[in-house]
């Protein structure tokens, strides 16, 4: 069995060697993105396991790839999961009911984050 890749839609340095380290820890391809078109693109071209969303860094990115992912047949069903800080909790409500399958603050996706790449793509945790 294949598993699929993981994407990123994030412009933070430090998140992202974050995530792309615990991915590679679980034995999981990556790729991080800044932009909402070259997330959407390489999905349709490798269909991804899971989309993990800066949704306060690049707000209007993560609204796109929500959008655009809800309209594409082939890529509806790929979920999304965002992170954000605790203080924008009117943000999370948005990405939510924008099709967003979980919000969480950085600092409880920060300590669950092998777990939750685990989770979703099937991969076995350390933690687990």
């Amino acid at each position: 069995m294949t598993i699929k890749p993981v994407y990123f839609l994030v412009n933070d340095l430090f998140f992202a060697t974050k995530m792309v380290k615990t991915a590679q820890a679980l034995s999981l391809e990556t790729r991080a993105f800044d932009s909402a078109d070259q997330l959407v693109q390489a999905a349709q071209e490798k269909s991804p396991a899971l989309v993990i969303l800066d949704c306060e860094r690049l707000e209007k990115e993560a609204f796109q790839v929500l959008q655009r992912f809800r309209a594409d047949e082939q890529l509806k069903g790929v979920p999304q999961i965002g992170y954000l800080s605790h203080v924008a909790g009117d943000l999370k409500r948005e990405m939510r009911d924008a099709g967003c399958a979980q919000v969480f603050n950085k600092s409880e996706f920060s300590k669950e984050l092998e777990n939750i790449l685990a989770r979703y793509t099937g991969s076995v945790s350390s933690r687990i």
